[in-house]
């Protein structure tokens, strides 16, 4: 029988609650700290739409919090994939507390950025392979041929 590790994969959509905060730790590298909501709507017993919103703390690291600072401000909608992290503390009351946070792996800009100050070239895409011209052609004769 095949055993399996365990999975700490968090994968969600949402929109920032705050502007990102970014800051460096002593050997320079970038640490941005960020909320997202991410409304979800479901009927309930009475058949009544219900919004429910969860609120979840987002942190990022190097040259993704650099650009997650730089390019991000509240309400910009993004998608997260990282790992889900808990933070235990005692308030000065001396109870235990925790937090969760969402060490992101990656982040995904959603929205168009609408600052024109900006060159296009300097906007960050993820993921983006460079495609040779060569070999593409405008002939679209043999698209006829497809059957659907």
């Amino acid at each position: 029988m095949a055993t399996f590790g365990d999975l700490n994969n968090f994968i969600g959509i949402g929109r920032l609650t705050r502007d990102p905060e970014l800051r460096y730790t002593p050997s320079g590298k970038g640490v941005c700290k960020f909320g997202i909501a991410i409304n979800r709507t479901y009927k309930n017993q009475e058949g009544n739409n219900v919004e429910d919103t969860l609120f979840i703390n987002v942190v990022t690291w190097g040259k993704q919090a650099e650009n997650c600072s730089q390019f991000l401000k509240k309400g910009r909608r993004v998608a997260i994939n990282g790992e889900l992290r808990s933070n235990n503390w005692q308030d000065k009351d001396g109870n235990k507390r925790v937090s969760y946070e969402i060490n992101a792996r990656t982040v995904q800009f959603l929205d168009l950025i609408k600052d024109t100050s900006i060159a296009p070239e300097e906007y960050p895409v993820e993921g983006e392979e460079n495609i040779p011209e060569e070999g593409l052609s405008d002939d679209t004769s043999a698209s006829d041929d497809i059957p659907f």
